[in-house]
């Protein structure tokens, strides 16, 4: 039998060694631990139905997801890198990709990023009312994306007002370009290091989105100095990003509290469900 590459559990995150086609974690996607719970959990005993029928019909296995870059990949690509004491290693399951093509996979739930039937569906769900959330924060001034990848919220934010939005890769940006020319929008798109200093007048919502979860402390720390100092006081900080299902509220709070410091007020942080969470707070 063929060796499989390593790959993500699609339902825990945890790493799943090479293996072979007779091992039932390379036909359902699923860690070994996983699939000893899947009688008595319906998302794990369907995905291991279904696989028991692939194999017995003799179809291609599905392709898992990629395990994370190790810090080396990282470097040489100029990912964040996520440091010892960076986030849990849950919270970078299904880590936002750095090519275009593949972000807009990520984005819209497409192999090799599908997170299966249901967690495709809740992840659709959950950017949703991202989508509304952000659509509804109250805001004067400029706007500012910092880690605007394909423009996915740089369409949404320019069509609220005057909209600049940050990346790393030009490529990123070129398929942002792309995507507002497609709605009629403008933005001013600028490569560079979202971490870098602000410029320009002061921004009244500053949208930091999928980036802090994939940090270290320390960086971490730089980007929330960054964002603060773009803002004028009053404005205000909204951030989307990745959490791990079933996590707890009272510990996003805690953490959205440590994270921002004094120098915001009014902070509201809320879990969506199994993906997401959004934090929103007032610059002093």
């Amino acid at each position: 039998m063929s060796a499989v590459a390593p790959f993500s559990c699609s339902w825990c995150g945890l790493p799943v060694s090479a293996t072979t086609l007779e091992d039932l974690s390379a036909w359902t996607l699923l860690c070994p631990a996983c699939l000893e719970r899947a009688p008595g959990q319906p998302y794990l005993k369907a995905k291991l139905k279904e696989g028991l029928r692939r194999r017995a019909e003799g179809a291609q296995p599905p392709v898992g997801i990629p395990l994370a870059p190790t810090p080396a990949t990282r470097a040489a690509t100029g990912a964040p890198e996520v440091g010892e004491s960076g986030v849990p290693a849950r919270l970078g399951l299904l880590p936002p990709p750095q090519h275009p093509d593949e972000l807009e996979a990520w984005y819209l739930n497409r192999a090799p990023y599908d997170r299966g039937p249901l967690g495709g569906a809740t992840w659709q769900g959950e950017l949703d009312r991202a989508v509304l959330w952000l659509d509804a924060l109250p805001y004067e001034g400029r706007i500012v994306e910092l880690g605007a990848g394909i423009g996915f919220w740089t369409v949404l934010l320019a069509s609220r007002g005057d909209t600049s939005a940050y990346d790393a890769r030009e490529d990123r940006l070129e398929r942002a370009r792309r995507r507002l020319i497609a709605h009629g929008l403008t933005a001013h798109l600028h490569p560079r290091a979202i971490d870098a200093g602000p410029e320009g007048a002061p921004a009244g919502l500053v949208v930091v989105p999928f980036v802090l979860s994939q940090l270290a402390a320390e960086p971490r720390a730089r980007m929330i100095d960054v964002a603060h100092a773009w803002l004028a006081p009053g404005g205000r900080i909204a951030v989307i990003d990745l959490a791990p299902p079933n996590f707890d509220p009272a510990t996003l709070e805690q953490a959205a509290g440590e994270m921002l410091g004094s120098r915001f007020s009014d902070r509201r942080a809320e879990v969506l469900g199994r993906h997401l969470v959004l934090i929103e707070a007032t610059a002093r």
